[in-house]
């Protein structure tokens, strides 16, 4: 690893020099990983009372490094911190207390759990990482002396759990610490320090250099040996099962890898046995967990999914008291010669879990290959996944209504399917968003940017069946399965009965009711092979009930999709498969069905001006595609509607 840092204008002040060193630690994934590390600096602050006093400022909680500003880093009072060296033992609520207690300023965000280390080593630039390299060396059975031998200037300490019993651990060594480069925590990473902020810096880089060049010259950069071959899975089986079984207790996303990366661990002879090793670094098992599944066949993945499950459970009652068990499912699962799997509540949170996933089998590939693994006993990493700072996170996280989910929603780049789209997304789930324009591109990306939820736009002819085919599989890659689907795509053509031309028929045909058959059939399937159940909302016509004249190839085509609704309710009722139609009318917002005259013509052919047509209702109100999508909430919302399938709702104002 080489030094990144360069001379020139990063501020005079410290705490510029502490941001400028934590952008260059955060760049590089070998070292931090999904805003792992921390980082501090000790300055002189005036108070609120125009009181100088010393402050330790310290990465603050929900910071990356890689992008964190001034404002990310928390002010403790130093006074306060160097008082504590007095105490003998403080549990972890109290700590967090204690540091909230510290707080320059009590609206800051809360400060690393690694406050009081960074506080009790007495230099001016603190840095931490998880490097891969330094953890490849310490989750070994290497003595601390081998370590220090192959470092150089740096005290090892055994594990030792994060908090204040790791800070006084470090304390006892603090004259040592004065005389060396760097501080190793076994399985945990490694802190650098300099009154000198380049220094400081640098020292990082070189320890972590020297690991770099020891693992190379005992591995020559090969972690594992081929054994197997690839083999082809049929996905459109295999993942919606997969993440039916996984989604048991919570709906799950899926995130496949299937890398030159990934590929090299699952066809090797080394994959089965790391699974077995536990993550890289103890704060990683909150999302991993310990054990990985190791999946031979995927045929039996029903079977071992069940063994880890009731593993998982008989091992909580044994280590775990006072909390309740985390979801009991494996969250990493090798495929042999398929690739690598991930599952999380969201896709955020599953790729996460995939970036740990990878850097462990690297960091036990290689510690495997220095010397015999060693890593924490099931005892300490059970304690870790229930650290009780994190279960006091838990009790207050609030998941969005529909998290874990995917949804697929047709024309959605504009009027009622963007605005479900939004709707969707903003309550969490995973949209699939179609649409036979290129604008959907754009839309999804300012959907994404306004909701923070990834979602998969599909550029595609909805009637073409190989373009739904492939486009379904994508699906399957992406997240892993479907739950809703919107079927909203649609277009309409107007004519007198005796002037509707064969070719504009067909095309109505084709998009109104083919394209929604294909669109159904295919999530349909998934939904059958997942056995979660699932939500399908038609946007129909108020033409069904109440047909309009010269809207023949608009009402019958889309009479077609109706009767499909009344279908798959009555065929995907034992599946839980719901099925429900929405009747809207005259939404005219956002929407490309009404523009090239089609609106004007419409309130000719009533005698009526454009805006009395608007308002044609009982309520004299223009229903919006706001109005629409709250009725698609509400109709997937088990807690309300769970038991209403086959059901037909007017959004329309009400008809006269």
């Amino acid at each position: 690893m080489k030094s990144l840092w360069k001379d020139g204008d990063k501020g005079s002040d410290p705490l510029s020099h502490e941001v400028y060193i934590s952008h260059l630690l955060g760049a590089e994934k070998n070292l931090v990983l999904h805003g792992g590390g921390n980082t501090s600096v000790k300055v002189t602050e005036m108070d609120h009372a125009m009181r100088e006093i010393r402050v330790l400022r310290v990465k603050g909680s929900g910071s990356d490094l890689s992008t964190i500003t001034a404002g990310g880093f928390t002010g403790l009072r130093m006074d306060d911190m160097l008082l504590a060296k007095t105490m003998d033992k403080m549990d972890d609520i109290k700590m967090a207390e204690y540091l909230q207690r510290s707080m320059v300023n009590p609206a800051e965000a809360a400060p690393s759990v690694e406050s009081f280390l960074h506080a009790f080593i007495d230099f001016t630039y603190v840095n931490h990482s998880h490097s891969d390299a330094i953890l490849s060396i310490t989750n070994t059975e290497m003595s601390n002396d081998e370590i220090e031998k192959i470092l150089g200037d740096v005290v090892v300490l055994p594990y030792v759990p994060p908090g204040f019993k790791l800070a006084k651990e470090v304390l006892k060594v603090s004259d040592k610490l004065k005389k060396s480069k760097g501080l190793v925590l076994r399985s945990h990473g490694l802190f650098t320090y300099s009154n000198d902020p380049r220094e400081s810096y640098e020292n990082h880089i070189n320890l972590v250099t020297k690991a770099e060049e020891y693992c190379l010259s005992k591995t020559d950069g090969k972690l594992f040996t081929r054994q197997f071959e690839s083999v082809k899975i049929d996905e459109e089986s295999f993942l919606p099962v997969l993440r039916g079984i996984l989604s048991r207790d919570r709906k799950k996303i899926l995130v496949t890898n299937k890398t030159k990366e990934a590929m090299e661990i699952a066809n090797s002879a080394e994959a089965e046995e790391i699974c077995s090793y536990g993550p890289a670094t103890p704060d990683m098992l909150i999302r991993t967990k310990f054990d990985f599944l190791y999946l031979r066949e995927p045929e039996k993945a029903a079977e071992l999914i069940e063994s880890f499950r009731s593993n998982y459970m008989n091992e909580h009652s044994l280590y775990v008291k006072g909390y309740p068990m985390h979801d009991p499912f494996p969250a990493v699962i090798v495929v042999r010669g398929y690739g690598i799997i991930s599952a999380g509540i969201s896709h955020k949170e599953a790729s996460i879990i995939m970036d740990q996933a990878i850097h462990s089998f690297k960091v036990n590939g290689t510690a495997r290959k220095l010397g015999k693994h060693r890593f924490l006993t099931k005892k300490e990493a059970y304690e870790m996944e229930y650290w009780p700072l994190e279960e006091a996170k838990l009790k207050k996280f609030r998941p969005r209504k529909l998290e874990g989910t995917v949804a697929v929603v047709t024309g959605a780049a504009s009027g009622i399917g963007l605005e479900v789209f939004r709707t969707l997304s903003k309550a969490g789930s995973h949209v699939v968003a179609m649409d036979v324009s290129r604008d959907i591109d754009q839309v999804s990306k300012a959907v994404m940017s306004e909701t923070g939820i990834i979602n998969l736009p599909l550029c595609l002819d909805i009637s073409d069946n190989s373009q739904i085919s492939s486009s379904f599989l994508k699906v399957l890659e992406t997240f892993g399965g479907v739950d809703i689907v919107f079927n909203n795509a649609g277009i309409l053509k107007t004519a007198p009965l005796e002037s509707i031309k064969i070719e504009d028929l067909d095309l109505s045909y084709k998009v109104n009711s083919k394209g929604t058959f294909l669109v159904t059939q295919n999530a349909f399937k998934i939904m059958i092979k997942q056995g979660i159940g699932g939500n399908f909302v038609f946007n129909i016509t108020k033409n069904l009930t109440h047909p309009g004249p010269e809207m023949t190839m608009y009402g019958s085509t889309k009479a077609f999709a109706a009767y499909l609704s009344h279908y798959v309710a009555k065929e995907g009722g034992k599946y839980k498969i719901r099925s429900n139609i929405i009747n809207p009318d005259k939404i005219f917002k956002g929407s490309k069905i009404w523009e090239g005259g089609v609106l004007e013509s419409r309130a000719k052919a009533k005698g009526q001006t454009v805006e009395e047509y608007k308002t044609q209702n009982l309520l004299g109100i223009e229903v919006l595609p706001e109005h629409v999508a709250g009725v698609v909430m509400a109709l997937i919302d088990n807690d309300s509607f769970g038991a209403t399938t086959d059901c037909m709702i007017p959004v329309d104002g009400g008809i006269k």
